[in-house]
């Protein structure tokens, strides 16, 4: 959507909009699993949280961070189940960030350690991959 002559207030709550009703998308279709997705969210989040790519928590941002790329890593694993990989788990990570973090996300080659880490856990249960 291009904008025209609106402050930057409207931008701003524009923004805030779209992020709001993605993020009320993402629950819903969580929600729709017939399984509690809770323990591949916490799995995720703890590899994502470990390897701080953009160094948020290294300077003391919020616990929570991570925690919409984490919902939609989740997502992506839930769909892909049948057919994943550790390269189409990486990408899908890349992209996430990237769309996130846009210029600030300069990890994409740790992507796939990240990837191989937590599908080793959900797999094996074996949380020292990473």
């Amino acid at each position: 959507m291009k904008f025209r002559a609106v402050s930057n207030e409207t931008r701003m709550n524009y923004m805030f909009w779209n992020i709001q009703n993605e993020i009320k998308k993402e629950m819903k279709y969580l929600e729709s699993l017939p399984y509690d997705p809770s323990s591949i969210i916490a799995v995720v989040k703890h590899h994502l949280d470990q390897w701080d790519p953009i160094q948020l928590l290294e300077i003391g941002s919020p616990d929570d961070e991570y925690e919409g790329e984490a919902r939609s890593i989740t997502i992506y694993i839930t769909k892909h189940v049948d057919d994943m990989t550790v390269a189409g788990l990486g990408q899908a990570i890349s992209r996430i960030f990237r769309k996130s973090f846009r210029a600030e996300f300069q990890s994409e080659e740790e992507s796939m350690e990240i990837a191989y880490g937590i599908l080793r856990e959900l797999t094996t249960g074996d949380e020292d991959a990473s």
